[in-house]
């Protein structure tokens, strides 16, 4: 009986064993003979194995569909051979060729090359000196609908998620968590999709009509200056807290404007508060003199690691909130261009 007993709970755990999503990654290397291919994130090593006859294959149980890389170095950005692979069940392929190296033949890794392929070729296009203007204002759109198709058409994989992740900086909290719902109960549990539910949360505590946090940190000297020293200092009304950093060519594009706005308003009332994410001091201070930003800065030189920008969740840069200093809360939120200026306008009418 006891034989019986144990030979039946042997094939139900054999079964649910075989019942695991299963996913393999096989591939042909020309001259790699005896060098070791990693399955890697960005913190570590996942799985390896030795390259053999020219070939070598990685496979493993899907405990939970992410985004890994397939590698010829442990550390994937001092990698010369690497192709990202979204890690769903099924067999996947690992190619090399001139333009690149991809893993194909799942849903989500198929969905990837494919769009990435269609955008390259829109970004040669706009790209290229005989492109006409209108054809490059038509390029464009079609970039963002590109991008909206595939959204749409991936809800059900790995690929959905990522695009999500993406467009997740532009949206509310409100709009966030409404796109997690549309995704199926497995995708909303997986990593990813937390950390994109936190990203909503932190959105919430920083959104038009909510508090400012406070914050202190050093300037160019060495003196901390807090959030609220600004804030509540009687000659503010308006305070343009902005995250940038030296190196960030987008950020360096708000220059102009930020200066505009704040030469018209300084004397009205405005302020703006800079936030670097630097962490280069020279760079940092380099910047603000030969910039001519004669407003506040301040940075720990912590670089993305920065503690202000994790309080207020900021995943991209440039990043700004309009403070209202009568009332303490945030009146607007990552204005660019001439909305600075237009909106403190409006604001001191």
């Amino acid at each position: 009986m006891k034989k019986m007993m144990w030979a039946a709970l042997s094939a139900v755990v054999m079964m649910g064993c075989a019942q695991q999503p299963q996913f393999t990654i096989s591939g042909q290397v020309a001259d790699m003979d005896g060098q070791w291919i990693y399955l890697c994130n960005r913190d570590g090593v996942v799985d390896s194995t030795k390259v053999e006859q020219g070939a070598f294959r990685l496979e493993g149980v899907v405990d939970m569909p992410q985004v890994l890389y397939v590698a010829d170095n442990s550390d994937v950005r001092a990698a010369s051979v690497a192709a990202m692979a979204f890690i769903e069940e099924g067999e996947m392929t690992f190619e090399m060729s001139e333009e690149g190296c991809k893993v194909t033949g799942t849903p989500a890794n198929d969905a990837y090359n494919a769009v990435t392929a269609a955008q390259q070729a829109l970004f040669m296009e706009y790209r290229n000196p005989e492109t006409s203007d209108e054809r490059r204002a038509a390029i464009e759109v079609e970039f963002d609908a590109l991008t909206k198709d595939a959204y749409a058409q991936n809800k059900t994989n790995l690929y959905g998620v990522v695009l999500l992740q993406n467009e997740a900086y532009s949206l509310s909290a409100d709009e966030i968590e409404a796109e997690i719902a549309t995704f199926p109960e497995a995708l909303q549990q997986i990593e990813m999709m937390q950390r994109i539910a936190e990203m909503a949360q932190m959105k919430r505590k920083t959104e038009v009509g909510q508090p400012y946090i406070d914050f202190a940190q050093n300037d160019k000297e060495g003196t901390a200056i807090s959030l609220k020293s600004v804030v509540e200092n009687p000659a503010n009304k308006y305070v343009l807290l902005d995250f940038w950093a030296s190196w960030c060519g987008p950020c360096m594009a708000e220059v102009p404007h930020l200066k505009e706005a704040y030469d018209t308003y300084k004397g009205k009332g405005f302020e703006i508060f800079g936030v670097s994410l630097d962490n280069n001091a020279e760079a940092w201070q380099n910047a603000v003199t030969e910039k001519q930003l004669n407003w506040l800065h301040v940075s720990d030189l912590l670089g993305w690691q920065n503690a202000a920008a994790a309080e207020y969740g900021v995943r991209s840069i440039p990043a700004n909130y309009l403070i209202d200093c009568a009332t303490g809360q945030i009146v607007a939120v990552n204005l660019r261009g001439e909305e600075v200026k237009a909106k403190v306008a409006e604001l001191l009418q």
